[in-house]
């Protein structure tokens, strides 16, 4: 079976279109702003960064996607022209505004880290080494000293994940206003790079 993983920028429609449907099948319910699926997912194909989106494929379709960041840029911009193209002007500026003050917020402090902002793969091929080799790609990309990520405390699964993939919990975020939306507290795990 072939497999390779590319930048999202190299996809076709249809597979952008499966990379956004990934998406919000694992983070779709974060996305209140909207119970309109097909305006979600044709926004999600628009506003991912070409260049740091990456996505697994497997017979050439999108089975894993994984968005990259650091203290610069975020691989999720909610533009204004594109939010207001699909839910109107004021609902559109306001989701804009409202969403990029979480997924344009600074997410790592230093240079030398690298942001592993988002990080999905398809249900049905789960435990398949999928996610691994996604994140064997986010260690490889650029030159950084290590590798973070933010999970919910609820999220055992991702946490073991991330842990037998040599993450370590450096920050928990007790007091975070998200534990009251039901999905615990933000952790902050991070898995040191090799010195060349």
């Amino acid at each position: 079976m072939e497999n390779k993983i590319v930048a999202y920028g190299t996809l076709t429609d249809r597979q952008k279109a499966e990379a956004a449907e990934l998406f919000l099948e694992g983070f779709g319910h974060l996305m209140t702003f909207s119970r309109d699926e097909a305006s979600q997912k044709n926004l999600f194909i628009e506003i991912f960064d070409p260049a740091l989106f990456f996505c697994y494929l497997e017979e050439d379709h999108v089975l894993g996607l994984m968005g990259l960041g650091n203290n610069k840029k975020r691989p999720i911009n909610f533009k204004k022209e594109i939010c207001r193209k699909y839910f109107g002007t004021i609902k559109g500026t306001l989701i804009s505004k409202q969403m990029n003050a979480i997924f344009q917020r600074t997410a790592v402090s230093s240079e030398r880290e690298l942001y592993i902002d988002t990080l999905v793969t398809d249900p049905g091929v789960r435990k398949k080494g999928i996610g691994t080799a996604l994140i064997h790609k986010a260690c490889s990309f650029g030159d950084y000293d290590s590798v973070v990520v933010e999970v919910f405390s609820d999220n055992q699964n991702a946490i073991g994940f991330y842990e037998k993939n040599g993450f370590v919990t450096v920050k928990e975020n007790k007091a975070s206003l998200m534990s009251f939306l039901g999905s615990g507290y933000p952790i902050v795990m991070a898995r040191k790079l090799a010195e060349a």
